[in-house]
């Protein structure tokens, strides 16, 4: 008689090839889907042709660099931001960097709500929800340029869905993979900082509570070495983007202690629109989110998300982080309207729950998937303006693309400047003019005074004149000059000027050309004007 601990061990035949075959295409339709939902919420094309606004038009010129340039030309942006754009053909198209780490994010929030469940069909649901809350947010309409803001979004989720797989199959080969994707994201985003240190003391602390030393040793180790990446690539790359004048930009979103419950509330405030529900609404979601995080057994992620908020605060008082800056804080955001699409499906559970007791016989499955489905539709519904929205729709959101016309004022005068007229381009205007101007050579200019650190000329054009003005006297002053020397010139010689409308300093150029006769030569949002004495 063969004893049972000899007795050979059952192993589990493997699925039929049509039941594999399902499988594969029950875990790919819903990306498939959330995609072609992003080109239907998105207005790409849109986006795509929009002329660069300022802060891109410097970001879009460094491009045109040697690559040797590039630890200066990438200024505030991550080094490997600015090394991606390089990788796009066509100097118009670079928006699709910005745009692809949005989609990014969105498959992203799927594989971090599909790791929630083991059941394929609940996993299913609770990843399609939460990509959709993401994909929904008003907030991803905000964030279409060309910045590295959409990758700090990206790389936040990416590194919550990170620790949630983790967390969920422990091995030292997972934490190494949540290593590499900090360092990873550090050259992408300067946020990875911020959140590297959430996650990794989320994954520290889950096991730490529960005694499971060995692996509180392996989180430990881990931190260790992804702290020593953020600060390679911090201190070697990052911190060159660092000014007075960069810090002094963003002195309003870094408040004192005192300050710090009224400017809590303002931001919570002027944010809330952008979240695409009511403050209350949200806080629901919010706890929602963080317990149903701890009740299906992933304590990492939802210690993270607790201590993101706590970092931020820190930073933003300390002042070293602008705190719920819409643009700076955009990873924020979209964290927060991931964690209320997992609250969704909280209430979704707490729905199932009440009507069981009620009607046993109907499938949770299917109570689940209509909560679900109502409280999405419902939140599209209230937001449906937002979407496919170019940028300037009525009483929703004004992006600087849709009010930008830099590009076909510099083509105009291009166009139509006679051969001794002589062209004045305002300091904020002075990267778009140049970007557009299609010169070479272009000459860098470093370090330079400013936010970005560096400008630039264009050596083969005599024609046209940067004042370093800044103040109406000032202004005023380069400009007598400059039309005196117009004067010297063949009859006929016109000043044309070209400006950006949209910078806070469009007030004082306005009051320093009260003095002068202004003709305006093209329409549009930013018409071009030629000036002359009264």
């Amino acid at each position: 008689m063969v004893a049972v601990e000899d007795a050979p061990p059952i192993r589990a035949s493997r699925p039929a090839p049509p039941r594999r075959v399902r499988a594969a295409v029950g875990e790919t339709v819903p990306v498939v889907a959330l995609v072609g939902a992003f080109f239907v919420v998105n207005d790409i094309r849109s986006w795509l042709t929009a002329q660069y606004w300022g802060d891109e038009a410097w970001v879009a010129l460094s491009v045109r660099f040697p690559l040797a340039d590039l630890p200066v030309t990438t200024s505030s942006s991550p080094i490997g931001w600015s090394f991606l754009l390089r990788l796009v053909p066509d100097i118009d198209d670079l928006r699709v960097v910005p745009l692809g780490f949005q989609l990014l994010t969105v498959i992203a929030a799927y594989l971090l709500g599909r790791s929630l469940a083991s059941e394929r069909a609940q996993g299913i649901l609770i990843g399609v929800v939460t990509g959709l809350t993401v994909l929904l947010l008003p907030v991803q309409q905000t964030r279409h340029d060309l910045k590295q803001y959409t990758a700090d979004a990206a790389v936040a989720v990416c590194l919550l869905a990170l620790a949630t797989w983790t967390e969920r199959s422990w091995s030292r080969r997972r934490l190494a993979v949540v290593v590499a994707a900090v360092g990873l994201g550090m050259l992408l985003s300067h946020t990875t900082a911020i959140v590297s240190v959430c996650v990794l003391g989320g994954l520290l602390l889950s096991v730490a509570v529960r005694r499971e030393w060995a692996r509180t040793v392996e989180a430990t180790v881990a931190g260790l070495v992804a702290g020593a990446l953020v600060a390679a690539v911090y201190f070697g790359v990052s911190a060159r983007g660092n000014s007075d004048a960069m810090r002094d930009y963003w002195d309003a979103f870094l408040p004192s202690v005192s300050e710090l419950p009224a400017h809590l509330v303002r931001q919570i405030k002027a944010l809330s629109p952008m979240l695409g529900a009511p403050v209350p609404i949200l806080a629901v979601l919010l706890l929602f989110g963080v317990l149903t995080l701890f009740r299906r057994g992933h304590a990492a992620p939802a210690i993270a998300v607790l201590l993101l908020p706590v970092a931020a605060i820190g930073l933003g008082v300390a002042g070293i982080y602008p705190l719920l800056d819409p643009r700076t804080s955009h990873f924020l955001i979209v964290v927060a309207g991931l964690v209320a699409g997992i609250g969704i499906v909280g209430l979704a559970d707490l729905a199932v729950a009440l009507v069981r007791r009620g009607l046993p016989r109907l499938p949770p499955g299917v109570v689940a998937a209509a909560t679900c489905a109502v409280l999405l539709a419902g939140f599209a519904a209230v937001n449906h303006r937002w979407y496919r929205t170019d940028g300037n729709e009525p009483g929703v959101w004004q992006a600087h693309q849709a009010i930008t016309d830099i590009g076909s004022s510099t083509r105009y005068v291009a166009a139509h400047k006679g051969p001794h007229d002589l062209v004045v381009v305002s300091g904020p205007a002075w990267f778009g003019f140049t970007l557009y101007s299609d010169q070479d050579p272009l000459k860098l200019v470093a370090p330079v005074t400013g936010t970005v650190g560096w400008t630039l000329t264009m050596p083969t054009r005599d024609d046209v004149i940067l004042p370093k003005a800044a103040d109406v006297p000032s202004i005023k002053d380069a400009l007598d000059e400059i039309l005196a020397g117009a004067a010297k010139r063949p009859p006929g010689t016109r000043v044309w000027l070209v400006r950006t409308y949209t910078h806070p300093s469009e007030p004082v150029w306005q009051a320093a050309l009260a003095d002068y006769r202004v003709q305006r030569v093209t329409s549009g949002p930013e018409p071009v004007v030629v000036i002359s004495k009264r």
